[in-house]
């Protein structure tokens, strides 16, 4: 199949002419700016940013933050002749279609040790990788070192959008539903269905940016349910007394216990 090449040129441009798309939903923490910094003085640039053309100039799709931190400079830049519809897709998608790509840990352990670097901030940032590729890890916010459990973290502001969901459009039970059935058909004993029943249960899949809707648009009660839940998370250090970040931490712990080779 031949695909449409959306690439119109690559031109040089001063970056403070660029102009910053208002839709852009990625945040850069200082760890992050101190990184490229880092990259940028030891490498300087190597790829190009993004962006499309409007009647007041080109609008950024991809490279903010490089923008911001070399504001005086020339710098390369792809333009596009993508309407500002297929711009917002390209947005909305770029950097979450890029986190989709399982990390080979081998590769990158080996691919880190032809890697050296005379920066402290890319050098933290590769003794971190050596651990295991974790995006999480990527940002500013550390975990405390007297509870690798607790991370620093903005409390999550949830606005109603629209009408609130149907409640059966915030789950999908198909799966859990056919095997179920397929419990009641068999010939078990009740003890068994009755355990199967509750495993089955494990098959549900929950759509949680329509739950976050549906929980801006509920009653308090409704809303304190859902967190102790953990359907939303409002407050961090509630849903560690509730069990569910221990709960991860018991499930790994197991998991190494019986897999030590894993």
């Amino acid at each position: 199949m031949q695909f449409k090449d959306r690439i119109k040129e690559l031109r040089r441009v001063r970056a403070s002419e660029l102009l910053p798309n208002p839709r852009n939903w990625r945040r850069h923490p200082e760890g992050q700016s101190n990184v490229l910094r880092g990259a940028l003085e030891e490498i300087g640039y190597a790829d190009a940013l993004i962006a499309y053309e409007t009647p007041d100039g080109l609008m950024l799709i991809d490279g903010h933050l490089r923008a911001e931190t070399t504001p005086d400079m020339e710098v390369p830049v792809l333009v596009t002749d993508l309407d500002e519809q297929e711009a917002n897709a390209l947005l909305a998608t770029l950097d979450p279609l890029a986190a989709m790509a399982d990390p080979d840990q081998d590769k990158l352990t080996a691919l880190l040790e032809t890697v050296t670097s005379s920066n402290d901030s890319m050098n933290a940032l590769l003794e971190t990788l050596k651990d295991g590729y974790d995006p999480l890890i990527l940002s500013d916010d550390q975990p405390e070192p007297d509870n690798p459990y607790t991370r620093k973290i903005e409390t999550p502001i949830y606005e109603p959008t629209g009408i609130p969901p149907n409640l059966n459009d915030l789950r999908d039970r198909n799966i859990a539903d056919a095997l179920i059935e397929e419990i009641k058909q068999a010939n078990l004993p009740d003890e068994i269905k009755e355990f199967l029943f509750d495993a089955a249960e494990r098959h549900v899949v929950f759509h949680f940016q329509r739950i976050a809707n549906y929980y801006a648009h509920a009653s308090p009660d409704i809303k304190a349910l859902m967190e102790r839940s953990a359907l939303v998370i409002i407050d961090y250090n509630q849903a560690i007394e509730n069990g569910f970040i221990k709960f991860k931490e018991d499930i790994d712990e197991a998991f190494s216990e019986d897999y030590p080779n894993a």
